[in-house]
């Protein structure tokens, strides 16, 4: 009989794995292995909130200044559609929309407008249960982490009104002057690339350790899925279409906050 490994979730700071195997003696072996504690990672736009920040936010920027309307519209149109026929990479999209409503702003101007769309997204914006999810994790002594494609500028604040302290997502650029530049600061943190910078972020703490520790992912987005799949535990939250129709193929579980 082969080896059985069970890593238990509930456990606050450590978890206790348990190998089964009889080695053709008849005798059952237990190796006990002490864990890092859980850690649960969570998608923020749609997940933890009701809608998308990114669009909202960009689009708030603008409000009450019609000039900037027209090219805003034809010019994000357009890298959409670049996007969709696979010429530019999903990072451009979102340039192209910093670039027409941002560019030109002081760090100070726009983390000033960052904070006022933070405040009011989690006084109204959060799914109802997102908070008791939050806090039952919290309780349970897990690390806490946001994995987001949206950008510090709006995640950090955002998390900060959480109580979250540790943050992976896309990063703002600024000049020696202090403003904002028209590229971003990091890869975009989606798909495989929000994958492969969790890894990053985590292999930072020599502690950590993967095969002893016990990962949780929230998301309601299928462009999670590598970073769902690698996760122990793999958490649907109001998935979109295209995610309901991996949950089967893949075991997850599917939860929703109303």
């Amino acid at each position: 009989m082969g080896g059985h490994f069970w890593k238990p979730s509930g456990c606050c700071f450590c978890s206790l794995a348990c190998e089964k195997s009889f080695a053709g003696t008849g005798k059952i072996r237990y190796v006990y292995t002490m864990t890092n504690r859980n850690i649960v990672i969570f998608d923020l736009d749609e997940t933890l909130t009701q809608k998308g920040t990114w669009g909202r936010f960009v689009v708030g920027s603008i409000r009450g200044k019609p000039l900037k309307w027209p090219p805003f519209v034809v010019r994000t149109l357009i890298a959409q559609i670049r996007y969709m026929l696979g010429h530019v990479p999903r990072s451009y999209v979102k340039e192209t929309m910093m670039c027409c409503t941002l560019h030109g702003h002081s760090r100070q101007e726009v983390e000033a407008m960052a904070e006022i769309f933070a405040q009011n997204e989690v006084a109204t914006g959060l799914r109802a249960k997102a908070l008791h999810v939050l806090e039952r994790h919290k309780n349970a002594g897990d690390r806490i982490l946001i994995a987001s494609a949206a950008v510090d500028l709006i995640v950090d604040p955002i998390a900060k009104r959480l109580g979250i302290d540790e943050v992976v997502c896309t990063k703002m650029a600024y000049c020696q002057g202090g403003y904002l530049e028209k590229k971003l600061g990091s890869a975009n943190c989606y798909g495989q690339g929000k994958l492969d910078m969790v890894k990053s972020y985590l292999a930072q703490d020599a502690d950590f350790k993967r095969d002893h520790t016990h990962i949780t992912m929230y998301s309601d987005s299928r462009s999670d899925l590598a970073i769902l799949c690698w996760a122990d535990v793999g958490i649907a939250v109001h998935p979109s279409p295209r995610l309901a129709k991996c949950v089967d193929e893949h075991g997850f579980e599917v939860q929703t906050w109303d």
